[in-house]
């Protein structure tokens, strides 16, 4: 079943390392929530074949906590007239300490949401300073226990191989965490995006990134860390206690069906992937016009299926090698022997239940497998065509 994500594009203050779109101006909000409404019913018009059986919901951004209750419930009634909810499992909101959105938590619960992400990015005042995010970490943690109070499904982000960080004060965050009876952390290593203003101090050579070694250090701590303590590393980045797996995200690693709505969303349905324009003005004005707000799509084709399976699966819960053969007519276990028994070898990978999975180590480098596998798949397929 698809998911449904809403791309909000309104933050108080954008962090230096955000490469998500965004904006600070919000003199517009009750314009664009009509807009968005207005895309969903477009979008439904254009494509009336669509699966409308909803699994999960998921407000993202950007800050959705910015957002008042109303203008959620708005948003939430059209999706409610419009697509069966009658399987949805799952239905999130990204919050900000900061943002007050404490206050909001009961309204969040009326709506029907049922699982609240934090960004907490760090409990250290300096990493805080240092990542530009407008909370503290007493703001952060006074969110957490808010949230507990009103959700048992509450999960927090935080940010890892900061320059300046410590082991010791990256321990210290995870520490106060688990005081919490949190359900889901997700881990990011902190990347460098190109057109952020972090970017721009690195080439600057105003910031020191961590070297390799350094980021697996702070890596391998969180991993160790949360998986002493009963949490289950499910995706690159994601940990999750028994049954508190994100569905929503889970859906896009499992090459799932998604509508994405707002200003920079993706969608990805009936073999095509489409994304909006990522400009709030031009995004109004193609609504205004009674147009969908899309820059672009494309076809995905069978060889672009294949790979993706690869990459999504091997970052999350794994490639099921006999799907893999039905769909693609390629044997990843006979023909890729020799590599999968090098990384079996290494410790990255293990072949468990008829799926190639990634270890601990092998989630690290990620990247580095999933090209690896991605170009000797790539050529079984070539040999294949040449001998036929």
């Amino acid at each position: 079943m698809p998911g449904i994500y809403l791309h909000i594009p309104f933050c108080e203050k954008k962090c230096i390392y955000c490469d998500f779109y965004s904006i600070t101006n919000k003199s517009n909000i009750d314009q664009f929530i009509n807009a968005l409404k207005n895309e969903i019913l477009l979008f439904l018009k254009a494509n009336p074949e669509i699966d409308r059986k909803i699994e999960t919901i998921y407000f993202g951004g950007g800050t959705p906590s910015l957002l008042e209750p109303k203008h959620i419930a708005e948003v939430v009634e059209i999706i409610y007239n419009n697509f069966d909810l009658s399987s949805l499992c799952e239905f999130t909101i990204e919050c900000n300490p900061g943002t007050d959105f404490i206050r909001k938590l009961p309204e969040y619960k009326s709506i029907g949401i049922n699982r609240i992400s934090i960004g907490v990015q760090s409990l250290n005042e300096s990493e805080l300073k240092f990542l530009g995010r407008i909370h503290t970490s007493n703001e952060a943690t006074r969110s957490i226990e808010s949230a507990l109070d009103f959700f048992e499904n509450v999960s927090v982000d935080i940010i890892f191989s900061i320059p300046n960080q410590t082991e010791k004060s990256l321990l210290n965050t995870l520490k106060y965490l688990l005081e919490f009876d949190l359900k889901h952390i997700s881990a990011y290593s902190l990347i460098y995006e190109e057109g952020t203003p972090l970017f721009n101090q690195l080439q600057k050579g105003k910031v020191f990134p961590k070297n390799e070694n350094e980021d697996y250090e702070l890596y391998r701590t969180i991993q160790s860390f949360l998986l002493n303590r009963g949490f289950e590393q499910y995706e690159v980045s994601n940990y999750a206690k028994q049954g508190f797996k994100s569905l929503h995200n889970l859906g896009y690693w499992q090459h799932k069906e998604y509508y994405g709505f707002g200003p920079s969303a993706h969608s990805f349905y009936q073999s095509k992937r489409v994304w909006n324009v990522r400009n709030l003005k031009q995004y109004l004005a193609f609504l205004q016009n009674h147009h969908l707000p899309i820059e672009g799509s494309e076809i995905l084709d069978e060889e672009k299926k294949m790979l993706e399976k690869i990459m999504l699966g091997l970052r999350s819960e794994g490639i099921c090698l006999q799907k893999f053969k039905e769909d693609f007519d390629v044997d990843i276990q006979s023909e890729l022997n020799e590599v999968l028994q090098e990384w079996i070898a290494l410790g990255f990978a293990k072949i468990e239940n008829g799926f190639l999975k990634l270890t601990p180590n092998g989630y690290f480098v990620c990247d580095k497998l999933t090209v690896d596998l991605t170009e000797k798949v790539e050529s079984c397929i070539k040999i294949k065509d040449y001998q036929t």
